[in-house]
């Protein structure tokens, strides 16, 4: 239905010609290049690396840019200004001081976690009057270093006087709960005195073998984490420097990009002694412009039609009107159509946004998703073609809103809660709001969704089956789309009919539904010898009742997530005032219940328009494709010049 109809050409030219001609065609923008082998092969490594690392020097250089600066870098960039950038930049030596400034400040951070390490060694034996490189052992005495706990220190050292008075423990300093100390033990009272240590907890520590005592060892580690951090900070601050310079090495990406898209065509040339050629599909209606504007540039180029391979398939470009087209997204989220299916978009269309909009059922919150998108798409100047999700959801917004109108939601709110003059007198002295018709926290209104669910679900599959059919008929297979998919339509017109027509009309309905049920039959066992048709269409027919059963019910997933969004909106409301009520001030309780408010408000908001989303999409892909739409087409990308960053963005 929107699918522009591709035509396969051959761009011929004269082969000194043939820089000229691929640079016209990317400026054009109009040919996708046959994906076949190409005629040359090329070893890209080496221009690949050197990519990777201007990529590298960008992405370094976004994380520390300015607001300002990534704006003017990720925007839109003139032709003129991407080529003048080639000559602006030096890109080697950017790069280079890039890894040098990452080189310092791995150093760097290794001085600073061995800072750390050692400061947290050390820390509680800053007092130890001994140098770290002196031996501790000596052909008489050993000094040991270990921790007693405090209400063991003094009964540790009362015990060492008492069996070994030549042993010295002296305290050096405190850690929390622990002693830190030394001592001094004469080598052969070593045995004793670790047995009396340990009978008191004593925990021996072992120092790094370091030139210096522990203060000064401290005092040089703390230097030195205070010179590496002043270098992280001025390395830092250069690169806050060279972000001037990320718009033109951005624009040098851009035009890799273009010299990559370049090299891919050159490779698929066929090229003779005077002839270069180079296949690919456009669409058909542009042949012509594209043959008038290379034939400006000589005589010489031709852009013939050429015939496709038997099994090759022409890329997929969709084309709707701007009402449709940010419903794209939906259908791109499964995948593209296949050149000779029809692109569903149009078709989807209305009832998503219907189910996405029954999902939602508030007012309220469809307004504020309107109110959001819009101000995003009128900030950023957000195009249709560039942007349609975020379209989409502003169309989705809106619907929302007329919606939730007959079913009163408005953020959870009851109709008592709000002033009279939004709210009507009903039979019964209740109220609704106004424009209210179904009451979903009654019986009857929840009936109504559910019944609206499930009908909308009926005309849904039904129509897929009609789309099934009509894509058999326009194909040349007339026969398998009446008797396989037209039939049932037959049988629930005459359902209808038995409903809805006079009584005298009733009897021969009835008899024409008999025969309906006959054809069905016949016409689901199509492709089968005559004497087991019957058999088969029997199993198609229970086959088809028990789908139609399942997918219909799965239709009524709109009514649990238009219930479970009131349910959430109501809770949030209620959590917001009980919060408020435990603030006796009201300059104090207003301002917490419309916080609260806000911030639930704002988590349901994104978790309902997720939600509805997800399962309108569902039904989309899973109950409606699955009549008629198989998918799996290629898009169509056509050989051309970019002039935004879209492979560093």
């Amino acid at each position: 239905m929107a699918i522009v109809r591709m035509q396969k050409v051959a761009v011929l030219a004269f082969r000194p010609l043939r820089e000229q001609v691929l640079d016209a065609l990317q400026a054009e923008g109009m040919l996708h290049i046959s994906e076949e082998e190409p005629s040359a092969s090329v070893d890209h490594s080496e221009v690949n690396y050197r990519i990777a690392e201007l990529h590298f020097a960008i992405d370094t250089l976004k994380q520390v840019s300015s607001k300002k600066t990534l704006a003017s870098a990720l925007g839109k960039h003139g032709v003129d200004e991407i080529l003048a950038a080639r000559s602006k930049v030096d890109v080697r030596g950017i790069v280079d001081e890039l890894h040098a400034l990452e080189e310092k400040d791995t150093a760097a951070s290794a001085v600073l976690k061995e800072a750390d390490s050692l400061s947290q060694i050390l820390e509680p034996w800053k007092k130890l009057p001994y140098r770290l490189d002196l031996e501790r052992k000596t052909a008489r005495t050993v000094l040991m270093l270990g921790m007693v706990p405090k209400d063991t220190f003094f009964n540790f050292q009362a015990s060492l006087r008492q069996k070994l008075p030549r042993t010295a423990v002296e305290q050096v300093d405190f850690l929390g709960e622990k002693v830190v100390a030394d001592a001094i033990v004469w080598s052969e009272d070593l045995g004793q005195f670790e047995e009396i240590a340990a009978s008191h907890g004593w925990l021996e520590c072992t120092l790094p073998h370091l030139h210096g005592t522990p203060n000064a060892l401290l005092r040089k580690a703390k230097g030195d984490a205070e010179t590496a951090m002043a270098a992280r900070l001025k390395h830092a601050d250069r690169r806050v420097a060279l972000t001037t310079l990320l718009p033109d090495l951005i624009r040098i990406s851009i035009y890799m990009d273009w010299l990559n898209g370049k090299q891919h065509a050159r490779e698929h040339l066929s090229e003779s002694r005077s002839l270069s050629t180079l296949v690919g599909w456009m669409p058909k209606k542009d042949v012509r412009e594209l043959a008038s504007r290379l034939q400006k540039i000589s005589p010489a180029i031709a852009v013939e039609p050429a015939l496709p391979h038997e099994s090759e398939e022409a890329p997929v470009l969709l084309k709707n009107c701007k009402l449709i087209t940010p419903f794209e997204s939906v259908t791109t989220l499964y995948g593209l159509p296949l050149p000779h299916e029809f692109d569903p978009t149009p078709l989807l269309a209305p009832f998503f946004i219907i189910y996405y909009a029954l999902c939602l059922t508030d007012g309220g919150y469809g307004a504020t998703l309107a109110l959001i998108m819009g101000a995003i798409i009128w900030k950023k100047k957000l195009s249709i073609e560039g942007s349609p999700l975020i379209w989409l959801l502003l169309y989705s917004g809106i619907v929302s809103f007329f919606v939730g109108i007959p079913f009163g939601g408005w953020f959870g709110l009851t109709p008592n809660q709000v002033p009279e003059v939004l709210t009507r007198e009903v039979a019964g002295g209740g109220r609704l709001f106004r424009g209210q018709i179904w009451n979903l926290s009654e019986q009857s209104g929840i009936n109504f969704l559910q019944y609206l669910a499930l009908g909308l679900g009926v005309t849904h599959i039904f129509f897929g089956m009609f789309l099934s059919g009509y894509h058999k008929w326009v194909h040349g297979n007339k026969i398998a789309a009446l008797w396989q998919d037209f039939t049932p339509h037959l049988v629930l017109a005459l359902v209808i009919g038995i409903l809805a027509a006079p009584v005298p009309w009733k009897r021969p309905i009835e008899l024409a539904f008999y025969v309906s049920i006959g054809l069905l039959i016949w016409g689901k066992g199509y492709g089968n010898k005559w004497f087991v048709r019957p058999l088969m269409g029997f199993l198609g027919v229970a086959n088809m009742m028990i789908g139609l059963l399942s997918n219909s019910l799965s239709y009524l997933r709109i009514l649990a997530l238009g219930l479970v969004t009131g349910a959430i909106a109501m809770a949030v409301d209620q959590v917001a005032v009980e919060m408020g009520r435990l603030f006796p001030w009201m300059i104090v309780r207003i301002p917490v219940v419309i916080l609260i408010a806000l911030m639930g408000h704002t988590v349901s908001i994104a978790l309902n328009a997720l939600g509805s989303f997800i399962h309108s999409g569902r039904l989309q892909f899973i109950e409606f494709f699955s009549q008629f739409f198989e998918g799996g087409g290629r898009p169509f990308l056509p050989f051309q010049r970019q002039t935004t960053a879209h492979s560093v963005s």
